[in-house]
């Protein structure tokens, strides 16, 4: 961290030396060119045709400006190869006064930059450790203040007691811990208990805890009363539908229960999942429906049984117009007119036995 501060420091100074040079160049050069020459102004001086041209190296140096102290011939400063940027970290009314420093001066600040940049770079794991550590002992300062420590000493401390109670001897582990339980004020009864096992009750959470038990009580009364009060219902329930399947078992009513009392059992557990309550009876007739063979097979016999009772409802008709036209016969000819006769009468009654035979 300090090595750190001590960059950031040399780095503003020479950005801050870098500038001052650039403002006293520059008003420098503005000085120099709003002088005029000590005793008034002084005309060039005119030239004829045959005389020659002054060559630059006639022109006195302070023709050239200040900065300029060698001639023309004289040997050409090297060129620089390309031209300098200003750092990107610089601030935009910075970089606007980078092109007036001299090559030198940017070259120095920019081996300046890389310098800085490289021991961020290099010192970022330290840092993010240093940032780790200070947020780690943060809620323990109040402690450390109170000791008149620092952080790294009360952890080099920690770790050294350690270090002692793992590699030391028995002996001086015991005299180690000896020390910290006097230091740090332990109950001597307090770690019996807790070493073998038994640690003795808080009597503050054993006097709460009977509160508690005691308030509770008429309720724990009351759903213990609840819970015993379904389990006979439930037992009376069992013990009702046992009875009622023995007897559907033993009906006639019920000529299919033994091939569908496993299908009546899914049913009325289905049933009581959802909340919903069921008779075996209901059960039963929705079991028979759902199996296709005894469905088909109900059908074919409540055929038969209609056809049966149509067909002896027509023989009834039957007889009973029988009987009618007996009585009719034996009554006197001459009292009804319009009888019908002999042979209207058997026609009657062939036909009838005729419908009967044929339903």
């Amino acid at each position: 961290m300090t090595e750190e501060v001590v960059v950031v420091d040399d780095r503003r100074a020479a950005l801050s030396a870098a500038f001052d040079a650039a403002e006293t160049a520059e008003s420098e050069a503005v000085k120099t060119t709003t002088e005029e020459p000590k005793g008034g102004h002084v005309e060039p001086k005119s030239t004829g045709p045959d005389t020659p041209p002054p060559s630059k190296t006639d022109v006195p140096n302070d023709a050239l400006g200040s900065k300029s102290t060698q001639s023309i011939d004289a040997a050409p400063k090297p060129e620089i190869d390309k031209v300098l940027q200003a750092p990107q970290s610089w601030k935009p009314a910075q970089k606007a006064k980078w092109d007036k420093l001299d090559p030198d001066i940017q070259q120095e600040v920019l081996r300046r930059d890389r310098e800085t940049t490289q021991v961020l770079n290099d010192t970022t794991q330290a840092r993010q450790i240093a940032t780790k550590f200070s947020q780690t002992v943060q809620p323990y300062m109040a402690r450390i203040q109170s000791l008149n420590t620092d952080p790294l000493t009360a952890v080099h401390e920690l770790l050294k007691a350690d270090h002692m109670l793992t590699t030391a001897p028995k002996a001086a582990r015991a005299q180690f811990m000896a020390k910290l339980i006097t230091d740090y004020g332990v109950d001597l009864q307090e770690l019996d208990n807790a070493l073998s096992g038994k640690p003795e009750a808080d009597p503050v959470d054993a006097r709460v805890e009977a509160l508690l038990q005691q308030r509770l009580a008429p309720i724990q009364q009351f759903l213990t009363q609840q819970q015993q009060a379904e389990q006979q219902r439930q037992q009376e329930t069992t013990q009702q539908l046992a009875h009622t399947v023995t007897t559907m078992s033993q009906d006639s009513k019920y000529p299919y229960f033994e091939q569908v009392r496993e299908s009546m059992a899914d049913i009325v557990e289905i049933m009581a999942n959802r909340g919903q309550h069921i008779t075996i009876e209901a059960a039963y007739n929705r079991a028979v429906a759902m199996d296709p063979a005894i469905s088909s097979e109900i059908a074919t016999k409540t055929a038969q049984q209609a056809q049966v009772a149509q067909a002896a409802q027509q023989t009834s008709r039957a007889q009973r117009a029988l009987q009618a036209s007996v009585s009719v016969g034996g009554a006197p000819s001459g009292l009804a007119t319009g009888a019908p006769s002999a042979n209207d009468r058997r026609a009657a009654i062939a036909a009838a036995f005729e419908q009967a035979e044929g339903r």
